[in-house]
């Protein structure tokens, strides 16, 4: 489900006009990813029924109430960046060989590989058709195409550097290219395309940015969960697959062999306080989003913004 309802601090006003929102984004993902052919749909309907977070639509909503706000207009954008969110998942669980997600087995898992590539492309393809040039900035449906790239890149990236300990540095590039990049572009782009000045929509995408970071590193720490229920996907699949998140980071610091067990690693973890850290330098970001919050202009969803930022960092699924 959405995570509104979690939003405790939210004014129920909001709170309620954001769920109407969201839930006409889910409809238009639903009509939009309708396909010809009965074996596509199955699939697709599949994807449909995880019921995420919607995060990434509710930054765009967010975002278009600063300036002049336009359902219809907004709705289809949300659920372009929704719909492109959907593909990398699937993409994602067919490397990661990953067995659930969002409590559920996973696409790759239950339908094979070979289908689940063909429902991310068709999902990746439908991204795009939703936004017509009449309607939206072509700067903006370019954004989303670079976005795109930078997710396909980053992710190329991880995959080279399996098995081995990577620099702080190139983790958080790669944090920034698959996840923050498409937090900044929903926030921006729904700034930009209601209205906002070009100052207003650069700040709503920095804290897009730094919130991204954060959510990004809180999944690292919840890859070692214990309980995969509450996690709702596969733990521990990053190690078991030789990617090197943060805790890990952390824990191999210094150390130039990279022929360690699981066991190994998991103890040299905790000797070096990997998920503390980690979770110490998540809050880190999320300060520095509170600041960029601090500067937006006064109202309730200044207010949502920052309900938003305070689940994220406290978040256990």
């Amino acid at each position: 489900m959405s995570i509104i309802m979690n939003l405790d601090t939210l004014d129920s006003g909001v709170k309620a006009e954001l769920q109407q929102e969201i839930a006409k984004v889910r409809a238009e993902v639903s009509e939009r990813t309708h396909a010809k052919f009965y074996g596509v749909q199955v699939i697709v309907d599949d994807v449909l029924d995880l019921n995420g977070k919607m995060l990434r639509p509710l930054f765009t909503v967010i975002a278009a109430h600063f300036g002049t706000y336009d359902s219809e207009k907004m709705v289809k954008l949300a659920a372009s960046i929704e719909i492109l969110h959907m593909a990398t998942l699937i993409h994602d669980d067919i490397i990661d060989e990953s067995k659930y997600r969002r409590h559920r087995e996973s696409v790759q898992s239950r339908y094979g590989k070979d289908m689940a590539v063909y429902a991310g492309d068709y999902l990746l393809a439908k991204t795009l058709s939703i936004l017509d040039l009449e309607t939206y900035d072509a700067k903006n449906i370019k954004r989303l195409v670079r976005v795109m790239t930078q997710i396909c890149e980053s992710e190329l990236l991880q995959y080279q550097n399996r098995k081995h300990v990577t620099s702080f540095k190139n983790y958080l590039r790669i944090v920034a290219g698959k996840t923050a990049a498409l937090f900044t572009t929903s926030m921006y782009v729904g700034a930009i395309e209601s209205g906002c000045d070009e100052r207003l929509a650069r700040l709503l995408g920095r804290i897009g940015y730094e919130l991204g970071v954060a959510f990004q590193i809180i999944d690292d720490i919840l890859d070692f969960s214990e309980d995969a229920s509450t996690v709702g996907k596969s733990v521990r699949n990053d190690l078991k697959k030789g990617y090197y998140t943060l805790p890990v980071i952390y824990a191999l610091e210094g150390r130039q062999e990279t022929d360690w067990t699981e066991d190994q690693i998991m103890l040299m973890m905790e000797k070096a306080k990997g998920i503390e850290r980690s979770r110490t330098l998540a809050k880190k970001y999320t300060k520095k989003a509170y600041r960029h919050i601090d500067a937006l202009p006064d109202g309730v969803y200044k207010d949502a913004v920052r309900a938003l930022a305070d689940f994220l960092v406290d978040r256990a699924y």
